[in-house]
Formats: structure tokens, C-alpha cells, sequence
């Protein structure tokens, strides 16, 4: 640990980074099967998760902000060598997840109609009702899918990103198992198709929330909540807080946007969403991976700011960040060479091919600028700075997302490849500001 150099940094990022990442292919290889096991089900079943989908993501990602809260607390407290408010800003991350969980699951269930018509008419009665019935389920697993995540977030504060791989293969593995029984009804289980796969979802849920508990309850655990150990909640759930309002903003804005860019899909009626829905699920497998790099790097910058290294907390974000950029530049050659193949294995269908594919090969245009802005915004987040990554999605979503898809789409009529424009002007938006930001670090002067 005396060795402090770019190459000590570099092996540390990827001793990090790789576990998480195939944390995060893993959780995409399950996305992909589902989808693709739903488009096989029926084409109303794969058109009604471009309702359902953004909705359970957007609810994911918007109360999942806590944790970047967590992610903060834990890993400077972490590397300050203070694991008692490690702990205490753990317990009070669990405190808000159950609440939070409880709330929001009960509001979406009651809510799920309004949301469902907020996205827009023109999806029809094929796709509405397997995307209310998949959602009626989805929303009462929202507190494990809270507790879930903050453990998780615990645990790579903690630099420990082996483990939540492994409670990853458990209940990924279990969540396709069950989608192999309840979307299809092999062996004598029901025939439920998109219910089928929202319950499998539920129960992978529930699974990787006690598995966390559990670790995290281990004698082993730097991070511990067995009780008896004196730490009060309270203080670490307000510390907690202090950083997870501005990723809450930021993500509340950004989804907005999301939600609103959403509606020109719709628009494009069932062909298009479920071939948008193909492109996303293709996509998410490099975005997952710019995610896992991103973990690497946000935990490792609260260590180094938490140690008072601001200097190795700046270097090995961009490490992380160089790393990324050429994990996906593979995943960019291969939606260009591959689109056609790789749209067929989720609906083999002319129409759905014709419209996926020229998008799928803008999309790799992407893949760069979005590996570099995810792996710098998560640090970012990492160090605390949760109100400049704020003003950056309210530029992001509004002023570049909404505006060019809106003008592509509707002034232009360029229809499913006016949509990936949009988000492509997006992400260069974000790799700019983000690398200005980095680069000048006004992070370091942020307290958590």
C-alpha cells in the first residue's frame, strides 16, 4: 500500500472494477433473457416494458439516489479509519431505504393507471394491460429493492465488491430460473408472461435484500449492524441525507426528463417500442459495464478523499475513466457490425429489425462519450459534489435530450433514429462538462 503511483492506482481500480462489472453483466445478462424470453412470449408482452420498464427504473434510480449518500459516508469514513460511523451511516442508509421503500411501493401500486396513461396514449390496450398487471406485482417489492441496493452500496463503499457479486449470481440466477417457469409455464407452472417475469423480479428482490442483511450482520464485516455495538443511526442517516438530496434532485431531474423523452417513443407506436425496447436492453450491457467501472471509481474517491489523497482520488477516476472508455469502444464495434443479428434475437420480425437496427448503429456512436460521463459523474457523486452533477442532468435532460429528440421527431419525422439522436447529443453534453469539472476539481473542496 506504500506504492502510490499510477500503476498501484491502475491495479487497485481494476481489482475494483472487474468484480463489479461482472456484477453489472450479470444483472444485465438477466435483463437481456427477460426480455428476450418476453419477446419470444408475444410482441404485446415486450412492447408493454417500454410502459413498465422506464417506470421501475426511474423508481429504481430516483430512490436508489440515497445510496450514492451511502456510497459517500461509508467509503470517507472508510478510509479515514472510522468503521463506527461506516456503521452508523450504513444503519441510518437502511432506516431510509425501508421507509422510502414502503411509501413509494404502496403510492405505485395505487398509482400504477395514472402512470401508465402519463406516458401516453398511443402504446393501446395490447401493451397497457401486461404493463399494469407487471407492475401491480413490481411495486409491493419496493422496500427489498431499496434494502437490496443500500446494502450493496455498503458493501463497495467498503472496497468490497467480491461479495455483492456473488449475492448477484445467487439471485440473478434465481430470477431466470423463475422467468423460465412463469413467463412460458414449463413444468406445470402457470402461463403468466409478463406477470410471470415481474414476479420472478419480486422474489430476486426479496433475495438479495436478506442476503445483504446477512453479510453485513457477519462478525467478518468491516461494516456491521449486529446490535449491541453502541452506534447510533441517527447522526449517520443525517450525514447520509446531507449528501443524498442533491443525487435526488439530480436524478429527479434527469427521469423527468427520461419519462418525457419516453412519450415521443410511445408515440411511434408498438413497432417502435418494442424495438426501442430491444436497442435499450442491447445497450444497457455496456451501459452496465460503464456502471461497474463507475463503482470502482466512486468508492475508491471517497477512500482517497476520506484518507485526505485528493490527489490519487483525481487520478484514479480517470484511470477508471480510460478504462472504461476502451471497454466500450469494443461494445460500439460490435452494434456496428452486429446490429441486425442482435435486434433478430429479440423479435425476429421485419418491421421491428428494419427500425432497430440503423438506431443501433447510431448508438455506438455513443459509447465513448457515455463510458467517460458516467465513470466522472459517479465520482463525482463519490466526493460528495451531488449539486454540480445536478445542474449538469437539468442541462442534459432538458435543454439537449428533450429539445433534439423533440425537433428530430417531430419537426424532422425521423422517427426511432431521432429518438437515439437525442440521446446521443445528450451524452456529449455530459462528457464535456463533466470532464471540465473533473479536471478543475471544485470537488475537493465538498464536505460530507
Amino acid at each position: 500500500m506504500n506504492d502510490t503511483g499510477a500503476g498501484s492506482d491502475l491495479r487497485i481500480v481494476v481489482r475494483l472494477a472487474l468484480p463489479a462489472i461482472a456484477n453489472s453483466l450479470l444483472q444485465t445478462a438477466v435483463f437481456l433473457v427477460d426480455r428476450i424470453m418476453l419477446g419470444h412470449h408475444s410482441r404485446a408482452a415486450l412492447a408493454a416494458m417500454q410502459s413498465a420498464g422506464p417506470v421501475v427504473w426511474t423508481t429504481y434510480s430516483l430512490f436508489g439516489a440515497f445510496t450514492v449518500g451511502t456510497l459517500a459516508v461509508v467509503g470517507r469514513s472508510m478510509g479515514a479509519n472510522q468503521p463506527a460511523d461506516a456503521t452508523s451511516a450504513a444503519r441510518g442508509s437502511l432506516l431510509i431505504a425501508v421507509a422510502l421503500g414502503t411509501i413509494v411501493g404502496a403510492l405505485g401500486f395505487v398509482g400504477t393507471p395514472w402512470l401508465l396513461r402519463a406516458l401516453g396514449e398511443h402504446a393501446g390496450s395490447e401493451a397497457y394491460a401486461p404493463a399494469e398487471s407487471y407492475l401491480r406485482v413490481v411495486f409491493p417489492a419496493t422496500p427489498f429493492m431499496l434494502v437490496g441496493a443500500t446494502t450493496i452500496a455498503t458493501l463497495q463503499a467498503a472496497g468490497n465488491t467480491r461479495t455483492p457479486l456473488l449475492i448477484g449470481l445467487a439471485t440473478n440466477g434465481i430470477n431466470i430460473v423463475g422467468n423460465w417457469f412463469l413467463v412460458f409455464g414449463h413444468g406445470g407452472a402457470p402461463r403468466l408472461g409478463a406477470v410471470g417475469s415481474a414476479t420472478s423480479s419480486a422474489i430476486a428482490f426479496t433475495l438479495e435484500a436478506l442476503l445483504g442483511l446477512a453479510v453485513l450482520r457477519a462478525r467478518s464485516s468491516p461494516v456491521s449492524l449486529r446490535p449491541g455495538l453502541g452506534v447510533v443511526a441517527r447522526e449517520g442517516a443525517r450525514r447520509v441525507l446531507s449528501v443524498a438530496w442533491g443525487a435526488f434532485s439530480e436524478r429527479a431531474v434527469f427521469h423527468l426528463g427520461y419519462l418525457v423523452y419516453v412519450t415521443f417513443i410511445v408515440g411511434l407506436g408498438s413497432a417502435a417500442m418494442a424495438a426501442n425496447q430491444a436497442l435499450i436492453s442491447i445497450e444497457s450491457v455496456s451501459f452496465l459495464t460503464a456502471d461497474g467501472c463507475a463503482v470502482a471509481a466512486s468508492a475508491l474517491v471517497a477512500q482517497r478523499l476520506g484518507s485526505n489523497e485528493p490527489a490519487r482520488a483525481h487520478r484514479s477516476a480517470w484511470l477508471a475513466a480510460g478504462m472504461c472508455a476502451a471497454l466500450l469502444s469494443v461494445f460500439a464495434l460490435v452494434f456496428v457490425f452486429a446490429s441486425v443479428p442482435l435486434v433478430r434475437a429479440f423479435r425476429n420480425e421485419a418491421q421491428i429489425v428494419a427500425l432497430g437496427a440503423p438506431a443501433l448503429r447510431l448508438a455506438a456512436v455513443a459509447q465513448i462519450p457515455m463510458a467517460i460521463a458516467v465513470v466522472l459523474a459517479q465520482s463525482m457523486r463519490g466526493a460528495g459534489a451531488t449539486r454540480e452533477a445536478f445542474v449538469v442532468s437539468l442541462l442534459g435532460a432538458f435543454a439537449v435530450r428533450i429539445a433534439a429528440t423533440y425537433v428530430c421527431v417531430r419537426v424532422l419525422h425521423l422517427g426511432l433514429i431521432g429518438v437515439w439522436l437525442g440521446s446521443t447529443a445528450d451524452w456529449l453534453l455530459r462528457v464535456t462538462v463533466y470532464s471540465w469539472r473533473w479536471q478543475v476539481r471544485a470537488w475537493q473542496r465538498t464536505r460530507v
